[in-house]
């Protein structure tokens, strides 16, 4: 605590020694004054600073334990990034056949809030021409390798 108050006195004694030097060098005018209220805010803020990271420590972990607004919060970004993945990786599979297809997606958000796809699977109404190229075409746009199937009739 000792070294904190020192930390802080020093702060402010440097502050201060910078803000007078600048309002001597200031000329006269609105200038000025514009250069005082942004002193003054400097100040308070270098005053209020030991507050604010004494606040910021006590603030609660909200990543370990997720509201009920954080999940519907996760919930439209997942959807929104399902949407632009399904959308990009229909391009890809519309560039190498044209066979019906139903794509699944695995999301999820992670700890470090990013949105990662876990897996793909691709289900084809037949088993497409080139599926090694396409799948590693899917492969480069998604990190991972898709699963891809054909249906079988029964």
């Amino acid at each position: 605590m000792t070294g904190a108050l020192r930390d802080l006195a020093l702060m402010l004694l440097f502050c201060a020694a910078a803000g007078l030097i600048y309002y001597f060098l200031l000329p006269s005018g609105k200038l000025s004054q514009t250069a005082k209220s942004v002193l003054s805010v400097f100040f308070l803020l270098c005053v209020l600073s030991p507050l604010f990271s004494f606040l910021g420590q006590e603030l609660p972990d909200f990543g370990a334990a997720q509201s009920e607004a954080g999940t519907a919060y996760d919930d439209v970004f997942i959807e929104a990034a399902k949407k632009t993945a399904l959308r990009e990786i229909g391009a890809v599979i519309e560039a190498y056949t044209d066979i019906a297809y139903q794509i699944e997606l695995d999301v999820h958000i992670s700890g470090a809030s990013d949105i990662e796809i876990k897996q793909v699977r691709v289900t084809f109404d037949a088993a497409p021409a080139d599926s090694g190229a396409l799948e590693q075409a899917l492969t480069d746009l998604i990190g991972t390798a898709p699963v891809i199937t054909a249906r079988e009739d029964e």
